[in-house]
Parts: structure tokens; sequence; C-alpha cells
């Protein structure tokens, strides 16, 4: 069209003039507007060319590492308990069972929801432990039928909606158990390999103070440990170090013992564990308040977060030596 071949024309001149900046000067509106219209589309046709050079690239390095190939199956993990007949003799430790569902329909994927009740059939036995016995179903051809509300009635209630736990709280939360909550991530430590996993820690805060004292450095930390397979590809850590300064939803982090030399709390994260950087995620609305709290802290505590920051690399030095 005109603009692109008034424009070509032009910066033809301008690549042989002496003084470009003069000639541009003396040109009118009409042909300073067909030049920007032709630079604009030579960027974006510049920015096109590179991303599909890019992605050659990209599939090519697939291609050569053997994984082009390579199959993904989806598969979502939910825990369950048994439930218990009104009127029959309560069983004092209720076991759980942790159902791995590969390739889940979506229908699954939409419709099961924390809290309600199901009959489940077409389950396969995997193993058990003293605690949990787990499953394996596969997506169409296990079934999960919703309780009617009538149906539900025979049953006795088994089901604690969700709630935000502050460090001031973990004392409540037996050991072993999953918890969820919003913190604020002070420090996010060096990867280190321990047998076949790669380790990482990371410190976090609430604000919360200890009861015994409420100087700054009784502010309640919690230290959390994050695993993951060594693999050839060193790139891949644990946890992403630019976490730090960012408040953090946690969901199913399982606490461990305390760390008493530290006066700090210790909890990990398991592969049942997940994280968000917002409680807009509707696994995390129920962090939404205590996020708020977090939040409203940090904005008031710059030099008390420095003062976290110094308290936990001493714990870090003390445990180095």
């Amino acid at each position: 069209d005109y603009d692109n071949e008034e424009g070509a024309k032009i910066l033809k001149m301008l690549e042989h003039a002496a003084e470009p900046e003069l000639m541009m000067a003396e040109m009118s509106s009409e042909q300073l507007t067909s030049f920007s219209i032709y630079r604009a589309k030579a960027e974006i046709s510049l920015q096109e060319n590179r991303q599909c050079n890019l992605q050659r690239l990209i599939e090519q390095a697939i291609e050569d590492a053997g994984l082009s190939g390579r199959e993904v199956s989806p598969f979502m993990r939910v825990r369950v308990v048994g439930l218990q007949c009104k009127g029959h003799a309560k069983i004092k430790d209720i076991r759980e069972g942790l159902i791995t569902i590969w390739n889940p329909s979506e229908r699954q994927k939409l419709e099961l929801e924390e809290g309600q009740t199901y009959a489940i059939s077409g389950l396969i036995p995997l193993h058990s432990d003293s605690h949990t016995l787990y499953l394996q179903a596969r997506g169409s051809s296990t079934k999960w039928q919703p309780l009617k509300t009538i149906e539900k009635e025979s049953f006795m209630p088994f089901f604690n909606p969700r709630k935000a736990l502050s460090l001031s709280r973990m004392g409540e939360v037996p050991l072993s158990s999953e918890f969820d909550t919003a913190v604020f991530v002070v420090h996010v430590g060096l990867e280190h390999v321990d047998g076949p996993q790669k380790k990482q820690w990371v410190f976090v805060t609430d604000g919360s103070l200890s009861e015994l004292r409420t100087d700054d450095s009784t502010i309640l930390l919690m230290a959390i440990s994050f695993c993951s397979p060594c693999t050839d590809d060193d790139s891949t850590s644990p946890i992403n170090y630019n976490l730090v300064g960012s408040i953090v939803c946690f969901c199913n982090l399982v606490k461990r013992a305390k760390d008493h030399a530290n006066h700090m709390w210790v909890a990990e994260a398991t592969e049942n564990s997940t994280y968000y950087l917002n409680y807009e995620h509707p696994s995390c609305s129920h962090l939404k308040d205590a996020f708020g709290l977090v939040k409203k802290w940090q904005q008031n505590s710059s030099l008390t977060i420095e003062k976290l920051k110094k308290r936990v690399l001493y714990i870090i030095g003390d445990n180095a030596s």
C-alpha cells in the first residue's frame, strides 16, 4: 500500500543521507506519518520473526533431548475419610484415604468439592500405612455419586472447613497434621543435596508475637522445608528465590517438631502442599482475611523485617557451624 511504499522509500533515503535528522525536519506531516506507520509495521514483523525463530529453536532442543514424544498423564489427588453411621459405636481413630485419580474427567475436576459426601466405586487399593489407605482411580471408570441430603443425615458429621492458622496458634496443631496459613517470606535459603533429593528452607512470619515477650526479637518465625528429586537438570530449585518479600498462601503444610533452640516453628511442604501468591484462587479463599492482616503488618514493619532477615542469617550461620 501507499504507506509501505512511501515509508520504505523514506527509510532508504535516510540511510544514505549525510544528515538524516535535518532531512526528517524538512519532511511534510504526511511523509512523517507514512514513515512512522512503516517503522511500526516493520517492528511488529521483526518481533514475529524472532518469536518464530525462538519457537523453532525450542522445538529443536526438545527433539534433540528426546522429549518430543513424551506423554504426560494428568492426575489429581483427593483426601477422603470414611463415614460413621449414627447410633453405632464411635471409632476412635478413623483412617483416611488418599485417592490418586489418573486422567480425571472434566466433570470430576469441576464437581468434586471439599466437605461433600460421595459413594465411590471402582477404586483400586495400592498400599497402606498406619494412618492412610492409598487408592487409585481411573477417570471415567471410577464413579463418584454425590449422596442426597436425606442420605447424609444417617452419618456423623465429619468435615471441619478449612481455616487460616496464625503462627501464634501453631501450638494448637497436632504434630504431623496439615494446616493452611498466609505468611510473609523473609528468606529463601540455598538449596543443598541430601541423598536423592534437593532440599531448601524457606523462613516466613505473619508478624505474630511470642506470648512470652513483645520485642522484635521474639516475632514468631517458621521454617518450611521443601524437597524435590535430584535430576540431570540442576537448574530447577524446590522453591523460587523470587518469593522473598512476597506474601504467600500455603495450603496443606505439615507441622514438624519445633526448633526450641531458635524459638522457631517448623513445617514441611509435601507433595500435597500448594502455595499461591494471592487469595483469589478458590483453594485459598479462606486465607483472605489472614492475607490482609499480613499485608497490613508488612506495610508498617520495614525495620522489623530487616531485623528478621539478620536473625535468620544468624540462625543459618549457627546451624552451618
